[in-house]
């Protein structure tokens, strides 16, 4: 079996032909309307094409045509039996037959000038053929020979050239031959004459039966008059066919999303924005399904942002919903505020997105069925602040620092926390620094070192380390002030300790190493000090600040970029190497500079 679509739950197939010449198309019957055909699960119905290309983009057609009739049944169209559907696509089949003939033939030519030149085309082939015929036969023969005993074998048929059986069939062969050059000039002259005509001419002269399936009885010699009323379902749901559509296998979506992963990693991506992708990724195959990836289409897409609009943000890191299924999560039915922003969701999309450019990209694709489908929403400004002067100042009084810091309880054990110097750090490493949270958490001893005698903090990509984007990966200059304060005594300390990392002391988790000093920070010193608010006042606010001092203090903006890891302009992306000497931007580092803080005090 091949799986074709998504539609109606993966029910429309194509059968692969195991004993005879043809395929047949094969569908599910929908689950809420199995009653309705007396228990029926599926059906099937014979394409009459033993062509794989040809069948595949006719199984398509009839998907859509018999979802539509399931549709119409479930709108109240109750009349509608198995025999009437089978009997619309049957109508189908044949309008798709006489298709291909159109295109096989080179029928399909709608200008005056287009028909002339076929018309020409046909009788010259014909006027060679039937030339052929008198002046060679024999030779003529014995290629009709070879083609014939080619198909026979095909087909598991024992062949003798010399039997009469084969010369009749050869004769028969020749003659259909023949006769084909008068259907093809009768389809260019638009004479209205169809393939059942075709049928009977070909019955009456050779002697053939060509689809005896449809001659049994006199009342299927004609499905629209003997199925009238069927006629408007017919006009509607079985239309005219369209131009050949090759549906191409190209593995099922789960095994590409693998091979794009795969790829990404190959490429240098960034490990934990791939992971991250990731996930999406494979959460959008668990909610649409797996099946071939040429058969995605927007109607999964949308079927997949209605359900997405029905979960909770974070819903596999989240305790309460990470081991409940998303059907069973959907049957909480969470209200608007718990479940996730059409921001969020859209930023789901835009990873998908670069799936489907991909996958177009790489001919597994006709066009990116991700495109377009957004949410439409203002793009939201970013919530986060720089901390005031006086946020500052209340945050970095000696006794508040330390008690928070080197000086902290623990509210539940009532005592004194060891290890306390990445609370101490770490928030004044983001105001002088500008890295986020999780570059400052997760640095080495080994990223602090010395280049032309000034002092560096490289934020690496590598397997112990982590970063957001390629431009976050940089080296920033160690402010004259935290070396004042002792920060690189304190990591001589530690290389003589043979400590691996800076802040040893945390660890790691899914997010990385920062989830717990962000929460101390976000649950308890800020909230303490009247600092916090939600998304606005968090420990993150120290990136922002640092780049808002840079900004007040006139620096060059490529500079600010190059500091904080942000997109470089195009000149710096397109020739790299460093741009700006290690002089220069710790001259620059050098301007930010916060008043009205005892530093001598905060030193420990």
């Amino acid at each position: 079996m091949i799986s074709l679509v998504g539609n109606e739950s993966d029910m429309s197939l194509l059968t692969f032909p195991n004993s005879g010449n043809t395929y047949y198309f094969r569908s599910r019957i929908p689950i809420d309307l199995i009653e309705h055909f007396g228990g029926l699960t599926e059906f099937r119905v014979s394409l009459k094409c033993a062509i794989k290309s040809r069948a595949l983009r006719t199984t398509k057609i009839l998907d859509n045509t018999v979802s539509k009739l399931y549709e119409k049944i479930r709108e109240g169209m109750k009349s509608l039996d198995i025999d009437d559907i089978k009997e619309i696509l049957r109508i189908e089949i044949r309008k798709q037959i006489l298709f291909t003939h159109h295109i096989f033939e080179g029928t399909n030519r709608w200008s005056e000038t287009g028909v002339e030149k076929s018309l020409e085309s046909v009788k010259l082939k014909e006027s060679n053929l039937k030339e052929t015929l008198d002046s060679t036969l024999k030779t003529y023969q014995s290629e009709v020979d070879s083609k014939l005993e080619g198909i026979l074998k095909s087909l598991d048929i024992e062949v003798d050239r010399d039997s009469i059986n084969f010369k009749k069939l050869r004769n028969k062969f020749i003659d259909l031959y023949v006769l084909r050059y008068d259907w093809v000039k009768e389809l260019l002259n638009e004479s209205g004459k169809t393939d059942e005509d075709f049928r009977l001419n070909a019955q009456q002269k050779l002697g053939l039966v060509l689809f005896p399936e449809l001659t049994n009885g006199t009342d299927k010699k004609n499905a629209f008059a003997r199925n009238t009323h069927l006629q408007p379902v017919i006009e509607n749901y079985a239309p005219e066919p369209i131009e050949p559509y090759l549906v191409q296998q190209v593995g099922l979506l789960s095994s590409n999303i693998k091979t794009f992963i795969d790829r990404k990693k190959i490429e240098g991506k960034i490990i934990k924005e791939v992971e991250s992708d990731r996930v999406i990724l494979e959460e959008f195959v668990e909610i649409v399904g797996d099946f071939d990836f040429s058969r995605v289409t927007k109607k999964e897409v949308s079927y997949y942002i209605d359900v997405q609009t029905k979960l909770p943000p974070n819903r596999k890191k989240s305790p309460k919903y990470r081991d409940l299924t998303i059907k069973e999560v959907m049957e909480l039915n969470l209200n608007q505020k718990e479940t996730q922003t059409p921001q969020n969701i859209n930023k789901k999309l835009s990873k998908l997105s670069v799936l489907g450019n991909w996958g177009v990209r790489q001919g597994l694709l006709l066009n990116n069925p991700f495109s377009g489908m957004k949410f439409s929403v203002k793009k939201q400004p970013n919530k986060r602040e720089p901390f005031t002067k006086e946020e500052l100042r209340k945050i970095l009084k000696p006794e508040t620092y330390h008690s928070w810091s080197i000086n902290f309880t623990h509210p539940f054990r009532k005592e004194r926390v060891s290890n306390q110097m990445p609370y101490y750090w770490v928030f004044l490493l983001g105001i002088f620094s500008g890295m986020r949270t999780n570059e400052m958490c997760q640095i080495r001893v080994i990223d602090i070192k010395k280049v032309e005698k000034i002092w560096f903090m490289f934020v690496e990509d590598s397997e112990e380390t982590k970063v957001k984007t390629e431009n976050a990966i940089r080296k920033v200059p160690v402010h004259p002030q935290l070396i004042e304060l002792g920060f690189i005594d304190y990591v001589g300390t530690l290389k003589k300790q043979k400590k691996g990392r800076v802040f040893w002391e945390l660890t790691e988790d899914r997010d990385g190493f920062a989830s717990h000093l962000s929460r101390h920070y976000n649950q308890r010193v800020l909230p303490n000090l009247g600092v916090w608010k939600k998304y606005t006042k968090v420990l993150y606010c120290t990136r922002h600040t640092f780049i808002n001092k840079l900004y007040t203090e006139r620096v060059d903006e490529n500079v600010i970029k190059v500091l904080v890891g942000h997109e470089k302009g195009f000149t710096m992306k397109q020739y790299g190497g460093e741009p700006f000497t290690p002089e220069r931007l710790l001259e620059d580092i050098s301007k930010v500079n916060y008043s009205g803080i005892n530093w001598k005090k905060l030193k420990i």
